[in-house]
């Protein structure tokens, strides 16, 4: 039997076992569980279905028994040792009924049926919530995509192309345009532009020059520079991420069983109540005074108590409010892949969220439109939406987007250069263009306002035939949302801070619109995971929410991890809750989801206890009259139902 080591000394030792283990078992028990149900239709011999059913306990409850063995060494009351004390107590008193004279006092002296029944099921809730708890273990695959192959070295005058892991600190190498950083360094010679978005969330290229930091895995936008190795690709900011990953040095939350839980409320109340049966049979048919073999004789209503005080039934009662709420959610896109994740996020008590594409859409948009003259300003449009209709990126993105929604007619090119990091050249038959950044159009010997000096905002500047016509801004934008969102948490209890790669002034901004009083700004992706290990290690609950490659070790070390789904999502099916709109309102829904579940899983879990109990007692109080083997089965199956419709309501989210 294959075993893991126990997360913590609360969970059930059921959930440390393979789920191998319990699915070779499942399989197993509902064959002898469909033989059981012809041996009794065709009224095969009682010893007959004994045997079926001690097979079916032998090959298949014992992994049951063992669990519940040691929770009980452990002093945890868990589903295992409640479903394994009815399934054995079940299965004790039919197989006494079969072989004594003078079988024991219980309306029905077959539970063979019941027993498997509850055991295929028990098993059946054990391997899925072991499979549940698997999942949140990560296994990374293609990580390695991520990573630079190769690196050019400078040897004297000449340059060799060498595998990236072979480059040591000191090292100088070329890295020309278009290429990624093969290492952790500082540029020495030349001037560039870096897309840094893989590690520090940032989509706007980054200006560098000498003595500027550059990191593994980063674009080299413009120009070839020369860098100094200061850390090699082993030890380098991106490699930290892609290793603690692979590696599983990823802490996640303590996995709680629901079932667990509630099986942990009831069992001590089953065994109470068996015993005040029990004790209520000897008083009224006075046994008390009677011998050893009447106590003997009517611990039949004991054992019969024990094996209906967990209902089948108690299996759904989690199984199915989470199926629905799930479903529900998922109306409202939203994906919940950790059902566990919504207890979290309501016990949080500090909840830390990314910037860029996460508090904000990540995507560039144009914020103003400022002409030289305003009689111009539609030759402005028409001018930079010629020049950047064939382009591709983040700029041109939101140039494009803007001319379409305010219909800005463009002109046919003849033909266009991009200049990655600086701007685009342009020409159609009677006009040349130019458009992007400030300093590359004062290069080209145009003039610009001084004005322009002081934009904090992304700015492209427009050339028509060598005349300045005016510049675009271009900025991000606070999500739909986001301060009613941070208003909400905050009436919650929780610490909202705000977490970036991006600057100072960048962060502050959508900083103080959100309505967030703590930030920090230029954090790398090791160091936001720091932050959030420190903080749970104070005994804080923590909530990430973000979006990117830069967030992943913060998400997935913190007690849930939620993102905004996104073409750039490659760790979609690492985190525990995906939102696939465009708003924060999804986080309010969250809270709603999370109540009404376990409102739900609650009544389910107590008229299923309920209505064990009452079958039993009903049963009792009948006799003498004689149940078939179907009551008990049939009564459980009608539960079932229950449970089922009650938890259909979950379907609709308001």
């Amino acid at each position: 039997m294959k075993v893991y080591a126990a997360s913590s000394p609360c969970v059930s030792n059921a959930l440390t076992v393979s789920s191998k283990v319990f699915t070779y078992r499942f399989f197993l028990s509902c064959c002898f569980l469909v033989l059981l149900l012809l041996s009794l239709t065709f009224r095969h011999s009682d010893v007959g279905v004994f045997i079926l059913a001690l097979m079916n306990v032998l090959f298949c409850a014992d992994i049951l028994a063992r669990c519940a063995w040691t929770d009980l060494m452990s002093g945890r009351l868990s589903f295992a040792l409640f479903s394994g004390t009815a399934v054995f107590s079940g299965f004790l008193y039919s197989a006494l009924n079969v072989f004594l004279t003078r079988p024991l006092y219980g309306p029905s002296p077959n539970l063979f049926v019941y027993v498997s029944f509850l055991l295929t099921l028990s098993l059946w809730a054990e391997r899925r919530l072991v499979r549940e708890k698997e999942q949140t273990r990560v296994y990374i695959k293609k990580l390695d995509d991520f990573l630079p192959k190769s690196g050019r070295l400078c040897v004297g005058r000449q340059f060799k192309k060498v595998f990236a892991g072979e480059l040591k600190a000191g090292d100088l190498i070329l890295v020309k345009q278009g290429e990624r950083l093969p290492c952790d360094g500082i540029v020495k010679q030349g001037k560039t532009s870096i897309d840094e978005q893989l590690v520090t969330g940032n989509m706007l290229p980054t200006s560098k020059r000498a003595g500027s930091p550059v990191y593994a895995g980063t674009l080299n936008k413009s120009s070839p520079v020369y860098v100094e190795v200061t850390l090699p690709l082993p030890q380098s900011a991106l490699m930290n991420v892609i290793e603690a990953v692979k590696n599983g040095e990823l802490r996640r939350g303590n996995f709680a069983s629901s079932l667990d839980a509630f099986s942990g409320l009831l069992f001590p109340f089953a065994g109470l109540l068996s015993l005040g049966v029990y004790a209520y049979i000897l008083y009224r048919f006075g046994a008390f005074s009677a011998g050893l073999n009447e106590w003997f004789h009517y611990a039949g209503a004991l054992l019969f108590c024990l094996a209906l005080s967990c209902p089948p039934a108690l299996v759904f009662v989690s199984v199915f409010p989470s199926f629905f709420a799930r479903a529900g959610a998922r109306a409202k896109k939203i994906k919940i892949q950790n059902i566990y994740a919504l207890d979290e996020l309501v016990r949080a008590d500090t909840v830390f969220f990314d910037k860029t594409g996460t508090l904000t859409y990540g995507e560039l948009r144009v914020s103003g439109v400022f002409p030289v003259k305003e009689s111009l300003k539609q030759a402005l449009l028409e001018t930079v939406a010629t020049a950047e209709q064939l382009v591709d990126g983040p700029f041109a993105d939101a140039v494009n987007g803007y001319a379409k929604k305010y219909k800005v007619k463009t002109k046919s090119l003849l033909c266009f250069d991009v200049l990655p990091g600086l701007g685009v050249q342009a020409s159609t038959r009677a006009d040349k263009i130019l458009a992007g950044r400030i300093q590359w159009i004062k290069e080209q010997g145009v003039e610009v306002p001084d004005e322009l000096l002081s934009v904090e905002a992304a700015v492209i500047c427009v050339v028509k035939n060598g005349e300045f016509l005016g510049y675009l801004t271009l900025a991000d934008e606070l999500r739909r949302g986001a301060r009613e969102m941070v208003d909400f948490l905050k009436s919650k209890g929780k610490d909202i801070i705000l977490v970036s790669g991006d600057n100072e002034s960048s962060v502050s901004s959508f900083s103080k619109q959100a309505g967030i009083d703590k930030m920090n700004f230029n954090v790398l992706p090791a160091t936001k995971a720091e932050i959030i290990t420190n903080l749970r290690g104070l005994g804080k609950r923590v909530i990430m929410v973000g979006d990117g490659f830069n967030d992943i070790i913060a998400l997935l070390r913190a007690d849930a991890g939620i993102v905004f789904a996104s073409g750039r999502n490659v760790y979609n099916n690492w985190v525990d809750i995906i939102l696939k709109r465009k708003d924060l309102y999804p986080l309010k829904d969250l809270f709603t989801i999370n109540t009404r579940l376990r409102r739900t899983a609650s009544f389910n879990a107590a008229v299923s206890f309920l209505s064990g109990m009452a079958l039993a007692v009903w049963l009792l109080w009948r006799m003498p009259a004689v149940s078939g083997w179907y009551w008990t089965t049939g009564g459980s199956l009608a539960v079932i139902l229950l449970l089922l419709l009650n938890s259909v309501r979950l379907l609709k989210i308001k």
